[in-house]
């Protein structure tokens, strides 16, 4: 079953810009090796960019999440399970717009929290 919002008030474009923009792809800080973590937050980033490059209509999302799949290549059960992990968290913006609300906090948040550059813009720290 497919959820699918009004698209006037949300699409994907806009939900993956907004986990791009609110902190969830950074690691969190543990006592382990990260570096799988890392992996996997950058296999996240890579499918979001391409979200918001191609713009998704609400209903061709999950067939675009299956053709990145097929694009990026082996090996394909991490990559399935963030684009899984992608369209689920689709289906809850879809579903519990106080989770939008938060995650536009976090972004905003976010972005008064980077160091700003010598020309006054915002520079992403990236580890």
């Amino acid at each position: 079953m497919s959820i699918v919002p009004n698209s006037s008030i949300l699409r994907p474009r806009d939900l993956a810009l907004l986990l791009l923009a609110s902190g969830d792809l950074r690691p969190r800080k543990r006592a382990r090796d990260q570096q799988a973590d890392r992996a996997g937050l950058e296999i996240k980033r890579r499918i979001l960019e391409q979200v918001v490059a191609l713009d998704p209509e609400p209903e061709a999302l999950e067939a675009a999440l299956i053709k990145m799949i097929d694009e990026m290549g082996p090996p394909s059960g991490p990559i399935r399970a963030v684009a899984a992990v992608v369209r689920d968290e689709w289906q809850v913006a879809c579903s519990a717009p106080e989770w939008v609300s938060q995650l536009l906090s976090e972004a905003v948040n976010n972005s008064a929290d980077r160091p700003k550059t010598a020309t006054g813009g915002n520079r992403e720290n990236r580890d």
